[in-house]
Formats: C-alpha cells, sequence, structure tokens
C-alpha cells in the first residue's frame, strides 16, 4: 500500500503524554491509509525541534532511514508489551543498540533556556527516544497506554486522568469530530415522537 506523506501539512501530532507515543504518531494511518510524516531528513529535523529532543539538528537521509527503522521496532515493542506478548528478538536487540548509544548533553543558551545537544545530534536523540522506549515499557506507565476511540485513527496516547478514562488522542481533533459526528446524526434523525396509546 503507497504511504503518503504529510510534508506539505508540516503537521506533526505531539500532546500524547509521552515522547514514544509522539515519535510513533510520526506514521499515521497505520490501519488503513499511512501517512508518513517523517517524509523527509528535514521533516526529522523539524520533528526534534518541536519535540525539544534536539535543538538545531541536521538530520541527513542515513539518519532518517534510521530513525524510521527504530521507530517501527518501537512501535513492534509498545504493541507486544501492551497484549503481554514477546517482541521479535531483533527489534529489542536494535533498541538495546540505540539506547546503549550516547544521549543529548542539556545546557543552557544565551537566552538562559535549556537545549540539548552533541556531537550527533539526531544519532542522540534517537538514543534518548530508545531510553524513553525502554522506561515505558518497563515501568508503569504502559498500563495506562490507550488506543484513540476513533476508528480511524491509529495514535496511542498516556491517559494521565484521574479516572483514566480518556478516549481521544485529541479531544480538538478526534474527540471534537466525534462530537460533531453525533450532532449531524441527532439533527438527520430526530427522536420520534411517541404516539399515546
Amino acid at each position: 500500500m503507497a504511504t503518503r506523506s504529510a510534508t506539505d501539512t508540516h503537521e506533526f501530532r505531539l500532546g500524547l503524554g509521552h515522547p514514544v507515543l509522539e515519535f510513533l504518531a510520526t506514521l499515521a494511518g497505520r490501519a488503513g491509509e499511512p501517512l508518513e510524516r517523517l517524509a523527509t531528513a528535514k521533516d526529522l529535523s523539524r520533528w526534534l525541534d518541536a519535540t525539544r529532543l534536539s535543538s538545531g539538528a541536521r538530520c541527513d537521509r542515513e539518519s532518517l532511514a534510521r530513525a524510521r527503522e527504530l521507530r517501527e521496532a518501537l512501535y513492534r515493542i509498545v504493541t507486544a508489551a501492551r497484549a503481554n506478548e514477546k517482541a521479535p528478538a531483533s527489534d529489542v536487540r536494535l533498541v538495546n543498540e540505540w539506547a546503549r548509544q550516547p544521549v543529548p548533553s542539556p545546557e543552557l543558551d544565551s537566552n538562559l533556556q535549556l537545549r540539548f545537544t552533541g556531537p550527533d545530534p539526531c544519532s542522540a536523540a534517537l538514543a534518548q527516544l530508545a531510553h524513553a522506549a525502554i522506561e515505558l515499557v518497563g515501568g508503569t506507565d504502559l498500563q495506562r497506554i490507550r488506543n484513540c476511540a476513533n476508528p480511524t485513527c491509529s495514535l496511542m496516547f498516556i491517559d494521565h486522568s484521574r479516572p483514566g478514562r480518556r478516549r481521544w488522542c485529541s479531544m480538538e481533533r478526534c474527540g471534537n469530530r466525534a462530537k460533531t459526528a453525533r450532532y449531524r446524526k441527532r439533527r438527520h434523525n430526530p427522536p420520534q415522537s411517541r404516539s399515546p396509546n
């Protein structure tokens, strides 16, 4: 199946409660028409800036290919862990290899803002994602990962709500679409008044 590209829309899905889930969201529509949000190396650089995993990383095509390979391994691992199943050994090996790589170092810029740097900022950020994935799979947040209730949405998020009943990856997107669809259905199918017996 052909994968669409989001390069023209420059839209990343953030706010999913964990950087690994936001990384997985760079390939949307997994069950239907895949939408690749990391279509170019420049997209990967922009995503790392948007998530603050790196500052001004200049990723190349090789970095992009390695990032996509890591992303798909992480997707299979998270999916397997949620289902209490074994993940492919090659995926576990890849993530562990990434986690052993140097991670970005924190530093302050001239405006006293936090930034992360390293000799290879792109690879260091991917190593940080591997670290975060290991902590996610081995930690308590794994039980709080939910799938968006929108059947056309393939995104996962961490439900940090106290009652644990969050249904949507984003209330502004999928939640609002569901509310709009319910409203339209009610308008087109008003409740029938009962006739007296």
